[in-house]
């Protein structure tokens, strides 16, 4: 009975890492097929499109950078995202640390507030929001951009951190103020140092959705100034429809810094999200 087992078990490790590695492959394949064409020839992408470059054309990516206008894509797309984790961050954090930790008579009424959100679809607010926003004059603005996302993104922000917060005993804050912190000091002295794994895994998660972003942009922004990187790459391939090469550069520096940031933190993500739920 050992022996046999012993024998199935080396059969399974063969199958699993069959499986692990087809489906790596699945993956990877795909991104790398786009970096292989990205510094090809637009013939070549279609007459060799499964081999690799006869030259190997690095200029497809300053073509694609500074003539197709991804300089200007990519710095929109930072600001915009990096302005919207923040006030993500920072909102969220507090809201949370005011629901969970403070007494008050309509904290669960707020929870519920912020709750609500997640079951409101964006695209059932796009009309409204045009409305709202031509009266406001933040129609073709980055900070119009900015509220849409910071609203969009506080209920999943506030879930995940009030779960976290939750699971800090109430000990931790009793002492600190004996120790004569206020209640500000508790949440930026005590209380932020131990948000940080949810705070990085609410981060990331947003940053994804956010780079990746593309109906408010196309539905707020008509300046190809203020445009970020997925519309942006919208209107690159209308002014080169016949040369793809420097399309699948442009393309592929959108791509990697989600994949960049999700592969480093993405041990982050999974311990904030484990700790949250174990601790509560």
């Amino acid at each position: 009975m050992e022996q046999g087992s012993k024998m199935i078990r080396p059969i399974q490790k063969l199958f699993t890492y069959l499986f692990l590695g087809l489906g790596t492959l699945v993956y990877i394949y795909p991104l790398f097929w786009l970096i292989v064409n990205s510094l090809k020839k637009t013939p070549e992408i279609f007459e060799r499109p499964w081999e690799l470059p006869l030259h190997w054309l690095w200029g497809n990516y300053i073509n694609a950078w500074i003539t197709g206008g991804t300089g200007r894509y990519f710095y929109n797309s930072v600001l915009v995202t990096t302005v919207t984790l923040l006030l993500v961050l920072l909102i969220g954090s507090m809201a949370s640390f005011a629901i969970i930790k403070l007494k008050w008579k309509a904290s669960k009424g707020t929870l519920v507030y912020f709750l609500i959100g997640l079951m409101v679809p964006l695209q059932a607010t796009l009309i409204p929001l045009v409305i709202f926003f031509s009266k406001l004059n933040l129609m073709n603005s980055q900070i119009g951009l900015i509220l849409i996302y910071v609203a969009f993104a506080l209920p999943t922000s506030v879930l995940v951190l009030s779960g976290f917060m939750s699971s800090i005993p109430k000990e931790i804050m009793e002492a600190a103020i004996i120790d004569g912190c206020t209640v500000y000091g508790v949440y930026w002295r005590v209380l932020m140092p131990l948000l940080i794994p949810a705070l990085m895994t609410v981060g990331i998660i947003n940053f994804a959705g956010i780079w990746n972003e593309l109906l408010v942009v196309l539905t707020f922004i008509n300046d190809a100034n203020k445009m970020t990187l997925p519309i942006g790459l919208l209107s690159f391939q209308g002014q080169y429809a016949t040369d793809f090469a420097p399309m699948f550069a442009a393309i592929v520096m959108t791509t990697l810094p989600s994949i960049l940031v999700i592969s480093i933190f993405n041990k982050r993500i999974i311990s904030g999200i484990t700790a949250g739920s174990l601790k509560g």
